[in-house]
């Protein structure tokens, strides 16, 4: 993020400091979106640190189910993959298209990575309410990332009561009436709009960044609503 924000000062463009956190709602998986976190938070530094000691461990349980399958790879070559990244299934998928096994890490994925496939292993996940309170305590703003992809809109008023800030209405699997639905549901409940493309920016899909044009009237409230707590 300092690296970012760095280049970006250079640029004339704002980094806002951010991060995405897995959560489990029942039997969904939800992501926890939050702004203008303070990445050097002592407490924050923690957590990450037991997640990316959770996902190492998750990786090796891949490696060693494929292992068990015939699939000879190794968890230093995953590791090596990730990089300085959280390590997670797609860098799995990269070895597994590396050493042959299979075509494409959407076969990968199809065949061994996917939900109920053989190798698949649950991710360290928090709970919602979990996930807003690391948020919080780093300074920022806690938001629901792409709601309408989870199909559960009964969510939304427990998360409000927990704690969260604010809803991504604009996304890039949003059409324009889903869009309106968010953007109601916001003003319903006092809650942040905010937006985006979701790109991974890793060559997964379609390179996406730019193609979500969100207002800068979001991210003025975001900056009045971050600003009123400090």
């Amino acid at each position: 993020v300092a690296e970012a924000q760095e280049a970006g000062a250079e640029m004339g463009v704002e980094v806002i400091p951010g991060m995405d956190l897995s959560a489990q709602a029942g039997s969904k998986d939800i992501h926890i979106l939050g702004y203008y976190i303070d990445p050097t938070h002592a407490d924050l530094q923690i957590f990450l640190k037991q997640f990316r000691e959770a996902r190492i461990d998750r990786a090796d349980k891949m490696v060693t189910q494929l292992n068990r399958m015939g699939l000879r790879v190794q968890l230093s070559q995953v590791l090596a993959k990730a990089g300085n990244a959280a390590v997670g299934r797609p860098h799995v998928a990269d070895v597994l298209v590396e050493e042959g096994f299979v075509f494409s890490a959407d076969e990968a994925f199809q065949k061994y990575l996917g939900y109920a496939k053989p190798a698949y292993q649950p991710k360290f996940a928090l709970k919602p309410a979990e996930a807003i309170d690391v948020i919080h305590a780093a300074g920022g703003l806690a938001c629901l990332a792409h709601p309408a992809l989870y199909s559960q809109d009964s969510l939304i008023a427990g998360l409000v009561a927990q704690g969260m800030d604010g809803i991504e209405v604009m996304h890039i699997k949003h059409d324009a009436g889903v869009v309106a639905k968010y953007s109601a549901m916001a003003e319903q409940y006092g809650l942040l709009k905010t937006g985006g493309s979701d790109c991974h920016g890793d060559g997964r899909g379609d390179a996406v960044m730019g193609r979500v044009k969100v207002p800068c009237a979001f991210l003025d409230a975001l900056k009045t609503r971050w600003a009123s707590r400090q």
